[in-house]
């Protein structure tokens, strides 16, 4: 049966925005799906998986057995992690063996010096410590990165690869050359690593304004995965892979 099931992969699936998606992709009809809710914490996610398996058996038993629920383990910022989460994959389902996936995890980290989230939009603060800075980037950003470019040789054809961004991370918290560079066709992913990067640099240096940045961790680790999803999206509409894989192409606003 599993070969004529879709497959989708649901990082940081756990809570929150993440068990929301995997209830819903077990809700729908118009095909069947294996989902796997994946999460750090082992416990976590068990207990995750537990509750959304009794709400499927209470709505519909027949639904149960055609949208079928799986758990593993994965941690997004171990790349050991990810690569045996997809060798798990091509075992039970062959070496093209996902047709979705929800790059989820991730959160906001709050600043220790003001107590403030980095990304509360009506915040007065104009510094954030370099740790803050440090962990948003990775959690938010090269996690997303690194797992989708594992799973992209894994891909089936016409598969979809989402990503969690924020309304928070448009071009108008950036100045100087930054929203014209992030939003450019011709930015490719050296570059877009060069700018999160120097951003957690610069605000070590405590010259992140200097460079356009704004003291927002959260909206600039989101900001590069937009620019990423749409550096994928250029590359699949160039037809350049026969699978015809379809990545998420969310727009930046400039507000």
């Amino acid at each position: 049966m599993d070969d004529n099931r879709l497959v989708a992969v649901v990082t940081g699936a756990n809570r929150g925005i993440g068990k929301a998606i995997v209830r819903r992709l077990l809700q729908q009809t118009e095909k069947p799906v294996i989902v796997y809710l994946t999460a750090r914490k082992v416990d976590r996610g068990q207990v995750a998986f537990d509750d959304l398996r009794r709400e499927q058996l209470r709505v519909s038993s027949e639904l149960a057995h055609q949208n079928e629920l799986r758990f593993h383990q994965l941690d997004v910022s171990d790349l050991d992690s990810i690569r045996a989460f997809i060798d798990y994959l091509v075992l039970m389902h062959g070496t093209q063996c996902m047709d979705i996936l929800v790059n989820n995890a991730g959160g906001v980290v709050k600043c220790e010096e003001s107590g403030n989230t980095s990304t509360n939009p009506g915040s007065t603060v104009r510094t954030c410590d370099p740790d803050t800075a440090y962990k948003s980037v990775h959690m938010n950003y090269f996690t997303a990165v690194n797992m989708t470019t594992l799973a992209l040789p894994h891909m089936r054809r016409r598969g979809r690869v989402l990503f969690m961004v924020t309304a928070l991370a448009h071009l108008g918290i950036f100045s100087g050359d930054l929203p014209k560079v992030l939003a450019s066709d011709d930015l490719d992913l050296t570059r877009l690593h060069i700018i999160e990067n120097g951003f957690v640099s610069s605000v070590g240096k405590g010259t992140f304004s200097t460079y356009g940045f704004p003291p927002m961790p959260f909206a600039v680790a989101k900001a590069g995965l937009i620019a990423y999803a749409r550096m994928l999206a250029r590359t699949n509409a160039g037809a350049k892979d026969p699978r015809e894989l379809l990545a998420q192409k969310p727009r930046f606003t400039l507000h």
